[in-house]
C-alpha cells in the first residue's frame, strides 16, 4: 500500500515536470534541427561531428532554462534549421547570451549588442543593423570631437610657444600649461582596417558552361536524382536549394566530376577554368607550412605585395601569416583556401558552403568581391546575406512542395518574395 502511496506522487510529480511530454518535444526540436525519424531511433554514435552539435544544441533547448549561452548556434545547421531555431529562440521566455557570425540570425534575435574591442566594452540597444548604424555615427562623433580638441590643442600650444620667453605673458603661459595638463584627451576612434584586394577578372568561358542531360543518381535505396537535366550558362550564378538530404553537395561533386552518376552525363564546357571549395578543401592545405609558406610555395612568381594585400583582405594580418597551418581554425583554414582560389580567379566556381566559419567582415568583403565576379557560379549556403547578395538563379531540388527539381530564373530575393518561402518548406 505504501510503495502504490509513493508511486502515485511520484507519477504526479513526473506528470507535473512535463515527463510524458518529453518525447513530443524532445522529436519537435530534433525535426526542426533537420533531423529524419531514422536517424532520430538510430545511434548517436553514428552521426558525424555536425550531427553530434545538433544533437547537443537539441539537448539544450529541451532544458528549462533562465539563461541560454550559445557559442556560434548557427555554423553547423542549415538554412531550414536556422529559420526553425530563430522562431523558437523568439518565443522562449529566457535571457540568450550569444556569439554568432550570420547577421540575419542576429537581426531577428538580439535586442542588445555587446562589443568588446582593444579591452573596452560598449553597449548597443537594438540588433546588428541598428549596432552598425549607431557605431557608425559614434565614430564619426568622436572623430569630429578629436579634430575640435585637437585644433584647439594646437592653438593654446602655439600661444605657448610664441609667449613663453615673454616676461609680461608668464602668468598667462603657466595658466595656460596648467589647463593644457588638465585637460582630458579625446582618443581618436580605432579604424577597423579593411582592406580592399582588386581580384582580377578570370579568363572567358564558352556560353555553355555545364549540362546535366538523363542523370540518375541514388544511394542504395534512396533516389538523388532521377532523369534530372540541368543547364549552366556563361555569368550565371545558381544557388542550390533543399532540405537536408536532397542532394546539394552531390549535385556539386557530380559537376566538379568528384562523383559519377549512376546514368546520364555530365558535361562541362569549352574553355573552363574549374574552381572547388568544399571542407574537404581544408585537407589540401600543408599542415608543415605556414600560411606566408603556403603562398609562396603555391604562387613562386607573385609580388610580396601582392600577396600581402590578398591575405589582408582574408583578415590575415600582424603575424597571422606566420602561423602553422595546423594550429589555424576551421574559419582561417576556409579563408586561407578561399585566398587561394581567387588569386587568379577560375571562371567557374563551384563552392559548397563557402562561409561556413567566416566571420562578418569577411563573408562581408567576400560577397563585395563577387558581386563582380565575371565567370559563373553554382553553390549552395545557408548565409542569407551570401544568397542574397550573389543568386541570380535558384535550383530547389524535389521536396515538400514538388517531386522534380525546380529551377527559378531570378535572385534569391525575388525567389522569397514569389514563392514566400527563405528555403524549401520554410516560410518567410
Amino acid at each position: 500500500m505504501e510503495a502504490l502511496e509513493r508511486y502515485g506522487h511520484v507519477q504526479e510529480e513526473y506528470q507535473h515536470l512535463g515527463g510524458y511530454e518529453v518525447e513530443a518535444r524532445a522529436r519537435e526540436v530534433l525535426h526542426g534541427l533537420g533531423f529524419e525519424d531514422a536517424v532520430i531511433d538510430g545511434d548517436v554514435g553514428a552521426l558525424s561531428g555536425g550531427w553530434k552539435m545538433r544533437v547537443a544544441i537539441a539537448k539544450i533547448l529541451l532544458g528549462k532554462f533562465d539563461v541560454l549561452l550559445l557559442d556560434e548556434p548557427t555554423n553547423h545547421l542549415d538554412i531550414e534549421s536556422i529559420v526553425w531555431l530563430e522562431r523558437f529562440l523568439k518565443s522562449v521566455p529566457s535571457t540568450i547570451f550569444m556569439t554568432s557570425h550570420d547577421r540575419d540570425f542576429m537581426n531577428r534575435i538580439v535586442t542588445r549588442i555587446v562589443e568588446i574591442d582593444a579591452g573596452e566594452i560598449i553597449t548597443y540597444t537594438g540588433n546588428y543593423d541598428f549596432y552598425v548604424r549607431e557605431r557608425e555615427v559614434r565614430e564619426a562623433n568622436q572623430e569630429a570631437a578629436y579634430a575640435r580638441q585637437q585644433a584647439k590643442l594646437a592653438k593654446e600650444q602655439r600661444f605657448i610657444d610664441r609667449f613663453s620667453a615673454h616676461a609680461a605673458k608668464a602668468a598667462q603661459v603657466q595658466s595656460r600649461v596648467k589647463a593644457l595638463e588638465k585637460i582630458e584627451k579625446i582618443e581618436p576612434p580605432r579604424k577597423r582596417k579593411v582592406v580592399n584586394f582588386d581580384f582580377r577578372n578570370p579568363p572567358r568561358s564558352g556560353d555553355d558552361v555545364a549540362m546535366l542531360e538523363h542523370v540518375d543518381k541514388r544511394f542504395g535505396s534512396k533516389v538523388i536524382y532521377d532523369d534530372f537535366n540541368f543547364h549552366v550558362r556563361r555569368r550565371e550564378r545558381w544557388c542550390v536549394m533543399g532540405k537536408n538530404g536532397a542532394g546539394k553537395s552531390t549535385l556539386l561533386k557530380m559537376v566538379v566530376g568528384a562523383l559519377p552518376p549512376d546514368d546520364g552525363t555530365v558535361r562541362l564546357g569549352a574553355a573552363l577554368k574549374l574552381g572547388y571549395f568544399s571542407q574537404q578543401s581544408l585537407d589540401l592545405l600543408d599542415r608543415d607550412l605556414t600560411v606566408w609558406e603556403q603562398m609562396q610555395r603555391d604562387f613562386p612568381l607573385e609580388s610580396i605585395g601582392a600577396l600581402r594585400n590578398l591575405l589582408g583582405a582574408f583578415q590575415f594580418s600582424g603575424d597571422d601569416p606566420d602561423k602553422k597551418i595546423r594550429s589555424l581554425s576551421g574559419g582561417e583554414k576556409s579563408r586561407l583556401i578561399m585566398a587561394r582560389m581567387l588569386l587568379e580567379p577560375p571562371n567557374f566556381l563551384v563552392l559548397d558552403e563557402p562561409t561556413n566559419h567566416l566571420d562578418l567582415a569577411t563573408k562581408e568583403m567576400l560577397v563585395e568581391a563577387l558581386k563582380d565576379f565575371e565567370g559563373t557560379m553554382l553553390f549552395v549556403s545557408h548565409d542569407r546575406t551570401f544568397l542574397r547578395g550573389l543568386a541570380n538563379r535558384v535550383l530547389e531540388l524535389a521536396g515538400e512542395e514538388h517531386d522534380r527539381p525546380m529551377t527559378f530564373g531570378g535572385s534569391y530575393v525575388e525567389y522569397v518574395e514569389r514563392t514566400g518561402r527563405e528555403a524549401p518548406g520554410v516560410h518567410a
